[in-house]
C-alpha cells in the first residue's frame, strides 16, 4: 500500500474518531496495512484506539470483541515502544485504559492488575512537567484502590498514596484534576487504614477533606469537598464505631444535597449517598424512624430514571435496610419487600457483571434470613433457592477475591442449616459445608471472616465425628483473635467486633474435652474470653517494658506495626528473638506469653476457680487447682444442656423483673417461686457436682474460715447466680453459700495480682457517692440511708451527695480513693453496652459511662460497692467480656468490685450495705479491710437469706468480683 494511501487512512482515522462515526472501512484499511508492515506502530496504535473508540459506542458482544481486539494491537505495540521511545507513555495509557474498561464488567482482579502495570509504565515513561503524566498517575491510584479491593494486596494501598501525594501536590489550584487526585488520596487513605491496621490515614483523610472545605470557593468545589469528608467520616465510623462520625457525616450529607439542584446529574448520586449515611446511623443508633427515612430516601431514587447498574445499587441498598428495618421492628411486610427489592435488582443488574452478582448475594442473603426467623418452622424452598444462588455467587467470585470467604461463608451456612434441619442426606450437607468452610477459612480476607468461618469449620468437623480435625480448626480461629481487636480501635469498635465471636469459646472448649484435653480446653477459654480484660494486662505490661527498656519498647512497636501492614511471612523469626531478649530482663519472663494451665494455676492458691463451659455438644465444669500434678479437674454435667441453660435462662429473665415490680401480689409470689426453682435447678445440675469434685459435702464450720471458691461462668452462664444455687428449704445442707465463700471472675487471668495500696505506700481514702433523686429516674431513698449508715462507719469518708455527685466531682476523687461506693440507679443497654452508666446528679448532660469508666487508670483502686441494680447486666454476645458497669470497674483497677445481676431492693440494700462495712471495719473507725469483702458481703446476703429464704429475689442478685 502507498504511502499516500497510508497518509489518508490515518487521516481518516483521526476524522471518524473525532466525530464518532463508523470506521469500518478504515479499519479494514488499517489491519492490510499492519498485515504488510506488523512494526508499523502507528498504524497498530491508530487501530488500537479506533477499535476502542467503537467499543465505547457499542454494546454486547460487539462491544467485547472491540475491546479485545484493541488490547491484542497494543500488546503488539508494547515491544515496539523500548525506554525512551516518544510513544512508549500513549501506549501504556492506551492500554491502561482499554484494561480498566474491562475490568468494569468483571469481578476478575486479572484485568485490574494488568491496568496497573500498563499505567505504572506510562507514569515511569512521562517526564515530570508533562500534563499527562498526572493523568496517568491518576488512574494509576485508581486501579490500585480497585486492585487492593478485588485481591487484597496490602502493598497496594502504600504505593496508591505515594502517588497520589505526588500528584496531588503538582496539580495546581483551579486544575480539574486537582479534587479528582483529592479524592483519590482520601481513598487511598482508607484502603491504607484497611491493610494496615492503623487508624492514622482515616485521621488524615478527614483532615485533608475538612482543609478542602474550607478552601472551597465555588459552590461545586464545596459540594464536592462535602462529598469527600462525607466519605471519609464514614470510613473512620467503620474503623472506630463512633456514633458521632455518623451524625456529622448526615448533617453534610443533608447539606450537600440541598446545595444541588434536582436536574443536576450528581443529584441522585448525592441522594443515595445521604440515605446510605442515614442507614448507617440508624443501625448504630437501632432507630425504626431513621432507617424509614433511609428507605424514603432509597425509593425516591429508583423512582427516577438512571443506568442499571446504579438502579441495581441502589435497590440492594434497599433490601438491606428493608432486611435491617424488619430486624428491629419484626415488620413482616418490610421483609416482604425486602426480598420483592432483591428480586428487581436481579431482574435489574446487567447480566454478566459484578452488579449481578450482588443482587443475586443480597437475594440469597433475604431468603437465608427469611427462612431463620420463619415462625411456621424452616422454609425449605427458600434455602435451597438461596443455595442456588449462593453457588452462582461462588462461581462468579474468582479465587483471590477479597470478599471471596465471606461469600463462601454464606453457601456454608445454608448447606449447614439444609443439614440441620433434616432436608435430604443431612451427611453430605455437612461433608459440603465442610468444605466450602475450609476453602473460605484459607481464603485472604479480613480476620473476621477468616474467624468464623474456622469456627462453623470446627463445628462441621464435630458433627462429622472428627474432633482433632474439630479442635484444629477452634485453634486457627482462635490464633487469629488478636487481628479483631487492633490497638487502635476504639471500645465501641471493639466491643462490636468481639461480639462476631459469640459460641467460639464454648465451641474451642468442647472439642478440646471431646479429646479428654482438659488443660488445652482451659487455655483455649483463656485466649477467647476476656480479651478487653487481656488488652489492659498487656498495656501494664508494654508500660513496664518502656521503663525497664525505652529501646526494646520502641522496637517491639515498630515491629507490631511492620506484623500488622505485612503479616507474619517471614518475621516470625525476628519476632521470637525479640520476645527473647525481652523476657531476659528482671520481672518480664511472662511478657505478652499465651496463658498456660502451669501458669494459670498459680492464681488458684487460694481456692479453686470453676469455668461453666455450656455448648451445643456438651456442658462440663473445669475446675482450676493449684495442684501441679493435675491442675485441671474436667467435671462432665450430664444432666445439662444448653436448650437448659436457654429455657432457664428466659424465665429467670422474667421472673427477676415481675418479682418487684408486677401489681399482683400472686404474680410477684410465682415469680419469687420461679427463682427458687432456678436456684435448685442450678444446684442439681452445675453447682452440686462441681462440690462433690471438690470434696465441699457439707456445710462449712462456724469456727473455721469459709473454703473460698471463685466462679468463671462462660457465655450464657454469667446470667445465672452460681453462688446462690441451692435448695434454701434444706437447713444448709444443700446450698452453695452454706458450703463456701463464692466470688466470680471473667477470666483466671482477670486475678493476676496488682500491687495492693498498702504496699505502694498510699494514703488511704474512701469516697461515698450517693444520688437519691436523679433527673428523669425513680426516686431511691435507700441512697441517703446508706450515706448516713456509711459516715457513722466511715468517719473520715469523702461524702460526694446529690447535687455534689456530679460528673466532675467522682472523676476528680477516684484516683486519690481506694474504696469508691456509689449508692445510685445503674442504667444499662444491651443494643450498646459501652453507654450503660451509673446515674449521677449530671447524667443527662456528662454520663459516667462504661466506656469512659474502662479507659480510667486507677492506681490506688482496691474495692468499689456498687449499691445500684443490674450493674452486671449485659448484652448475651458480649458476655465473655463481662461489658458492664461491674466489669468496667475491674478495667479501670479495682481489684473487688460488688455488684448485681438484676434489679435490687432499696431497702435491703441499706440493710447488706451497712453488715458489709461493719464488718470491713469491725464496727466503725478502721479503714475497711478490703482484702475480706467476699467474706463481708457473703455473711450478709445469708443472714438475708436466713430471714427471706422464700424471696431470692431480695438476696441472690449481690456478687463479688475479684480477689
Amino acid at each position: 500500500m502507498s504511502k499516500w494511501k497510508r497518509r489518508r487512512l490515518l487521516l481518516m482515522a483521526e476524522v471518524h474518531e473525532r466525530r464518532g462515526t463508523d470506521p469500518s472501512d478504515v479499519l479494514a484499511g488499517l489491519h492490510e496495512l499492519a498485515a504488510e508492515d506488523p512494526y508499523d506502530l502507528e498504524v497498530l496504535l491508530t487501530a488500537a484506539e479506533l477499535l476502542a473508540d467503537r467499543a465505547g459506542r457499542r454494546t454486547g458482544t460487539a462491544r467485547d470483541a472491540d475491546l479485545a481486539a484493541s488490547i491484542a494491537l497494543l500488546h503488539r505495540c508494547v515491544p515496539l515502544v523500548p525506554p525512551g521511545h516518544y510513544k512508549r507513555g500513549r501506549v501504556f495509557n492506551s492500554l491502561g485504559q482499554r484494561l480498566f474498561t474491562v475490568a468494569q464488567d468483571t469481578d476478575s482482579p486479572e484485568p485490574v492488575s494488568e491496568s496497573v502495570i500498563a499505567f505504572r509504565e506510562a507514569v515511569a515513561a512521562t517526564p515530570h512537567g508533562d500534563s499527562m503524566r498526572q493523568v496517568n498517575q491518576f488512574f494509576l491510584v485508581v486501579q490500585l484502590g480497585e486492585h487492593f479491593e478485588r485481591s487484597g494486596d496490602r502493598d497496594a494501598p502504600v504505593e496508591a498514596v505515594h502517588v497520589a501525594r505526588e500528584g496531588y501536590a503538582t496539580v495546581p489550584p483551579g486544575d480539574e484534576l486537582r479534587p479528582m487526585f483529592r479524592t483519590a488520596l482520601i481513598t487511598s487513605l482508607r484502603h491504607l487504614a484497611s491493610a494496615t491496621a492503623h487508624v492514622e490515614p482515616l485521621q488524615e483523610a478527614v483532615g485533608l477533606a475538612r482543609e478542602a472545605l474550607s478552601e472551597a470557593s465555588s459552590t461545586s468545589d464545596r459540594t464536592g469537598a462535602q462529598s469527600d469528608l462525607v466519605r471519609a467520616l464514614r470510613a473512620l465510623h467503620d474503623a472506630t464505631k463512633d456514633t458521632r462520625l455518623l451524625v456529622e457525616a448526615v448533617d453534610l450529607s443533608e447539606q450537600c444535597l440541598a446545595a444541588t439542584p434536582r436536574r443536576d446529574p450528581g443529584y441522585n448520586t448525592r441522594r443515595t449517598r445521604l440515605a446510605s449515611a442515614v442507614r448507617l446511623l440508624a443501625q448504630d443508633l437501632r432507630d425504626p424512624g431513621l432507617m424509614r427515612r433511609a428507605i424514603d430516601l432509597m425509593r425516591a431514587t429508583i423512582e427516577t430514571p438512571s443506568a442499571a447498574d446504579e438502579h441495581a445499587d441502589t435497590l440492594i441498598d434497599l433490601t438491606q435496610s428493608l432486611a435491617s428495618l424488619h430486624a428491629m421492628t419484626d415488620d413482616q411486610l418490610a421483609l416482604r419487600d425486602a426480598e420483592l427489592t432483591a428480586r428487581t435488582a436481579v431482574a435489574a443488574a446487567p447480566d454478566p457483571g459484578p452488579w449481578r452478582t450482588e443482587a443475586q448475594l443480597a437475594l440469597a442473603t433475604i431468603l437465608l434470613y427469611r427462612s431463620s426467623v420463619d415462625e411456621r418452622g424452616t422454609d425449605a424452598v427458600a434455602l435451597h433457592e438461596a443455595l442456588r444462588l449462593f453457588q452462582h455467587v461462588a462461581a462468579a467470585t474468582p479465587p483471590d477475591h477479597r470478599e471471596r470467604g465471606d461469600r463462601l461463608w454464606h453457601l456454608g451456612v445454608t448447606l449447614r442449616d439444609l443439614a440441620r434441619h433434616g432436608e435430604g442426606d443431612t451427611a453430605a450437607w455437612r461433608r459440603q459445608a465442610r468444605h466450602v468452610f475450609a476453602e473460605a477459612a484459607s481464603a485472604a480476607g479480613p480476620p473476621n471472616v477468616r474467624i468464623k468461618n474456622y469456627h462453623h469449620l470446627g463445628a462441621m468437623e464435630a458433627a462429622l465425628g472428627d474432633p482433632h480435625a474439630a479442635l484444629a480448626a477452634y485453634e486457627a480461629a482462635v490464633a487469629l483473635l488478636p487481628q479483631l481487636t487492633p490497638d487502635w480501635l476504639s471500645y465501641t469498635g471493639n466491643v462490636i467486633g468481639l461480639r462476631q465471636i459469640e459460641g467460639l469459646p464454648d465451641g474451642a472448649a468442647a472439642a478440646a474435652l471431646e479429646l479428654g484435653r482438659p488443660e488445652r480446653a482451659l487455655e483455649l477459654l483463656e485466649l477467647s474470653r476476656g480479651i478487653l480484660h487481656g488488652r489492659t494486662l498487656e498495656a501494664r505490661d508494654l508500660r513496664l517494658l518502656r521503663h525497664r527498656s525505652p529501646q526494646l519498647h520502641a522496637e517491639l512497636l515498630r515491629l507490631r506495626t511492620v506484623l500488622n501492614a505485612r503479616g507474619r511471612d517471614g518475621n516470625d523469626g525476628i519476632w521470637d528473638d525479640l520476645m527473647i531478649r525481652i523476657r531476659s530482663l528482671d520481672g518480664m519472663a511472662d511478657f505478652l506469653r499465651a496463658p498456660s494451665v502451669q501458669a494459670l494455676r498459680r492464681h488458684a492458691a487460694q481456692g479453686p476457680v470453676v469455668i461453666v463451659n455450656i455448648s451445643e455438644r456438651r456442658c462440663d465444669a473445669l475446675i482450676l487447682r493449684a495442684d501441679g500434678e493435675q491442675p485441671v479437674l474436667a467435671v462432665p454435667l450430664t444432666g445439662l444442656t444448653q436448650a437448659d441453660v436457654i429455657a432457664h435462662l428466659l424465665r429467670l429473665t422474667r421472673a427477676v423483673f415481675l418479682a418487684p415490680n408486677d401489681p399482683s401480689l400472686l404474680a410477684r409470689r410465682d415469680a419469687q417461686r420461679d427463682l427458687d426453682e432456678i436456684l435448685r435447678w442450678l444446684w442439681d445440675r452445675v453447682t452440686a457436682p462441681v462440690l462433690d469434685a471438690l470434696n465441699l459435702t457439707a456445710p462449712s464450720s462456724a469456727t473455721q474460715p469459709a473454703p473460698r471458691i471463685w466462679w468463671c461462668p462462660v457465655g450464657l452462664m454469667a446470667y445465672f447466680p452460681l453462688h446462690a444455687a441451692g435448695h434454701h428449704d434444706s437447713g444448709g445442707k444443700a446450698t452453695v453459700m452454706d458450703r463456701a465463700v463464692s466470688s466470680y471472675t471473667t477470666t483466671v487471668r482477670a486475678l493476676a495480682g496488682r500491687v495492693s495500696p498498702e504496699a505502694a505506700g498510699a494514703s488511704l481514702h474512701t469516697l461515698i457517692v450517693a444520688v437519691p433523686d436523679a433527673e428523669n429516674a425513680p426516686s431511691l431513698p435507700g441512697a441517703a440511708a446508706e450515706v448516713a449508715a456509711l459516715t457513722e462507719l466511715l468517719p473520715n469518708a469523702l461524702v460526694l451527695s446529690g447535687a455534689q455527685a456530679t460528673y466532675e466531682n467522682v472523676v476528680r476523687a477516684l484516683p486519690a480513693c481506694h474504696v469508691a461506693h456509689f449508692s445510685c440507679h445503674g442504667l444499662t443497654f444491651w443494643e450498646n453496652p459501652a453507654a450503660g452508666m451509673l446515674l449521677l446528679h449530671d447524667h443527662l448532660t456528662q454520663p459516667l459511662t462504661v466506656e469512659q469508666l474502662s479507659a480510667m487508670e486507677l492506681p490506688s483502686a482496691d474495692l468499689a460497692y456498687l449499691s445500684a441494680c443490674s450493674t452486671s447486666n449485659t448484652h448475651p454476645d458480649n458476655a465473655d467480656e463481662a461489658l458492664h458497669i461491674t466489669g468496667a470497674f475491674q478495667l479501670a483497677g479495682y481489684r473487688r468490685v460488688i455488684g448485681t445481676l438484676w434489679p435490687v431492693n432499696d431497702t435491703t440494700s441499706v440493710e447488706i450495705t451497712r453488715a458489709t462495712y461493719a464488718a470491713l471495719t469491725h464496727g466503725g473507725s478502721p479503714p475497711p479491710r478490703t482484702e475480706l469483702s467476699a467474706q463481708a458481703l457473703h455473711r450478709a446476703v445469708r443472714a438475708l437469706r436466713d430471714r427471706y429464704p422464700a424471696s431470692p429475689s431480695l438476696w441472690a442478685g449481690y456478687v463479688h468480683v475479684g480477689h
